[in-house]
Order: C-alpha cells, then sequence, then structure tokens
C-alpha cells in the first residue's frame, strides 16, 4: 500500500523508477525499433530531475549508458529459450530495487508475479494478434497461445500502459474487447528517434530508392518487389532500388527479374543513416505498425517516404507527408507516390522535418513519459 506521506514525498523527489530491460538483447531480437526507442527515451530521462533510473538487466541484455542510474544486472544470460523464460516469469522475485514504479519497455510484464508498486509497459501495437489471424504458418499454435496470453496477462496486470500513436491505442482496444479483457488507462505518447541529431546536416542525394527488406509478412518486401516489377513493365521510368536486408526464396525470384534492382546485407547504424540520407524516397510497405519509425528517420534526414494508406505511418506524417500514400492493392497509386516524393522540395522537406521535430523530440516524448508516470502514482494514492 502506498500512503498518502509516501506519495507526498514521492512527489517533492524524482520518481525511481526500475526499467526493466533483461528481455532486450538487440544482437538477437527482431524488434530492434523498441531497443532503438528504449535507448533515446533512458538517455533522455538520465538527464532528468523528475526522475531517478534503476536499471534492471541480465549478462546478454543492453544497458543505458548515462551516469545517473544504477543498475541490477541478473546473472545469467537471456538471449537464449531459458533464461529468458527464467527472467520474465521470475524477476520481480529475483530484483528488489527501490521503486515507485516499475517501467516496462516492451510491455510485457511476468506471468508468474508482479511488483508491489505500480507497474506501467509500453506497448506498441497488437501484431501478434494480426499474425494469428493473417499468418496462422508464421509460427506454431503453442507460441501463439503463449505470447498472446502473455499480452493479456500484461494488460490486465498493468495500471498503465503507453503506446506509440493513436492508430496503435485502437489496436489495443480492439484486442481487449476481442478477449473480454477491460483495458488498462492507454496514454498515447508517440516515441522519438536518435536520428534527430541528423535533422540539420546536408546530404548529397543520389537517384535511388531504399527499402528495408525483410522476411516479415507484414512487411511486405515481396508485394513491393511485385508492383515495382508491374510498373517497370508498364515502362514507368523508375530510380534504381536498393534493398537493404534479406529476401526470401520467392523475393529473390522477383528481384532476379527488375532492372537496377540491388540487394546488400544489414548495415551498421552510421551506414543506415548514410544509406536513407542519400535515398531520394524511402519505401514503406509494410500492411501494419505501430508507430512506422523508420519514416519518421527518413524526414530527419530529408529524405520523402512512400508508405500504405491507412496505417500509423499516415497518422504519423499528417497532414504534410500525405503525398506518399498508397495501395498495397495498385502498382498505379504506388508510382504516383513515388512520383510525387520525388517531386518534393528541398525546402519543403526541411519545414516538414522540423514540424515532425516539434511533435516527436526525445523532449516531447520523454514529457508525456513522465507525466504518465506521475498520473499513475498520483491514481494510486487515491485510490489508498
Amino acid at each position: 500500500m502506498i500512503r498518502s506521506t509516501e506519495m507526498t514525498e514521492t512527489r517533492s523527489r524524482p520518481i525511481r523508477v526500475a526499467v526493466y530491460l533483461a528481455d532486450q538483447n538487440p544482437h538477437r531480437d527482431r524488434s530492434l525499433g523498441i531497443t532503438s526507442m528504449t535507448r533515446s527515451l533512458l538517455d533522455e530521462l538520465n538527464g532528468r530531475r523528475e526522475v531517478s533510473l534503476t536499471i534492471l538487466t541480465s549478462r546478454s541484455s543492453f544497458g543505458a549508458t548515462g551516469r545517473r542510474e544504477s543498475s541490477h544486472r541478473l546473472p545469467f544470460r537471456t538471449d537464449g529459450l531459458v533464461g529468458r523464460l527464467i527472467s520474465d516469469t521470475m524477476h520481480p522475485l529475483l530484483l528488489y530495487p527501490k521503486a515507485d514504479l516499475w517501467y516496462y519497455p516492451k510491455g510485457y510484464l511476468s506471468l508468474v508475479s508482479r511488483p508491489s508498486v505500480p507497474v506501467v509497459g509500453t506497448m506498441h501495437d497488437a501484431i501478434i494478434q494480426h499474425y494469428a489471424d493473417r499468418y496462422p504458418e508464421s509460427r506454431s499454435p503453442r507460441q501463439f497461445r503463449y505470447w498472446i496470453s502473455v499480452m493479456k496477462n500484461s494488460l490486465k496486470r498493468s495500471d498503465a500502459v503507453m503506446t506509440v500513436s493513436q492508430h496503435a491505442k485502437g489496436q489495443l482496444e480492439q484486442f481487449c474487447d476481442r478477449h473480454r479483457i477491460t483495458p488498462p488507462p492507454i496514454h498515447v505518447t508517440y516515441e522519438s528517434s536518435s536520428w534527430e541529431s541528423n535533422r540539420h546536416q546536408k546530404w548529397d542525394k543520389g537517384r535511388g530508392a531504399v527499402h528495408l527488406a525483410s522476411m516479415a509478412p507484414h512487411k511486405q518486401t515481396n508485394r513491393l518487389l511485385e508492383m515495382w516489377g508491374q510498373l517497370q513493365l508498364a515502362g514507368r521510368e523508375l530510380p534504381p532500388l536498393r534493398l537493404i536486408g534479406q529476401v526470401d526464396r520467392a523475393g529473390e525470384r522477383v528481384l532476379a527479374q527488375l532492372k537496377h534492382a540491388s540487394i546488400e546485407p544489414q548495415l551498421t547504424d552510421h551506414e543506415l543513416v548514410e544509406a536513407i540520407a542519400t535515398a531520394r524516397v524511402l519505401l514503406l510497405p509494410s500492411e501494419i505498425e505501430g508507430f512506422g519509425l523508420p519514416a519518421l528517420e527518413a524526414y530527419y534526414v530529408g529524405t520523402p517516404v512512400c508508405f500504405v494508406s491507412g496505417t500509423s505511418v499516415e497518422e504519423v506524417v499528417t497532414p504534410s507527408g500525405r503525398f506518399g500514400a498508397f495501395d498495397l492493392a495498385s502498382f498505379e497509386s504506388l508510382g504516383q507516390a513515388v512520383d510525387s516524393a520525388l517531386n518534393q522540395t528541398e525546402s519543403t522537406l526541411v519545414e516538414f522535418s522540423e514540424s515532425l521535430f516539434n511533435r516527436f523530440s526525445t523532449g516531447r516524448f520523454a514529457d508525456r513519459v513522465i507525466e504518465t508516470f506521475s498520473d499513475v502514482l498520483e491514481q494510486a494514492n487515491d485510490r489508498h
């Protein structure tokens, strides 16, 4: 129980936040966007007087790099199945930081126990349900049951959930309705990127289009390649296509038939910034996203984005960036979006980049997160 005097003391000193990072192993995870978000947020929070951080890690997970936070580390690795399961289910019993609130950047709470103080998680989307419905062959039924149960448990036991767009909030509310869960308070905090520091750099733009290729079905890399091929067959003049990442065998077959198209493996962070910054356009055909971080990052380096209509990316770039929207069912709409993107002036893109920074800067993101933490503690005080 949190008593009123304890809450008064909490508000007059920094909020002590325990941050669970043992479930983030960037060298193994597919969700690198979450790690990027976590890094930039914790770097910002570490310099704020309103909060005091304790970072909870494992021998294999990443940790914050600031000077003010303290840390607790589990004495085993969590980049394997056994270590991850032990950590995810038992960490509240294994680690005892002094905290007013626990924060879970990945949003998943323990199935066994939970901290005695309020708990807040960030959930980017309900993509696991999307995959269970649309791509049931992508995982075993047991895996789907497990991760959906983890998500249900986390929503039930969280005092509040932060998410990254109104679109993502809608996904979470639909998930709760479907599974007959009373949703916790859901706060839209959006997110940020460390790429904001690149906003004022000048880049030599090439002629190419860049796509971050993926074998994940929802990323729709193969569909993009098919549409690109249809545009070429129709005689459309297109920029060279540069893929960064991986494609499956079906994608390899389509790629081999395209003109002026190439693929290369994953790049270092610095190389990726340069690749997108020197491109004329970024192609983002993903059918579902919580936020669409690559779109924000591309505009920070002056590169316009083509994205799927009706996704959260449209929410993020509206209204100025709506020219890049296209329909996955129409290769003609992709061609129109590419033409429109290539016709944007440098001054327009700079102005749009600044407008995005004003909405999604790391400072504003951290403000919204701290406000959520404060609201949760105040509501806990009211209950007790």
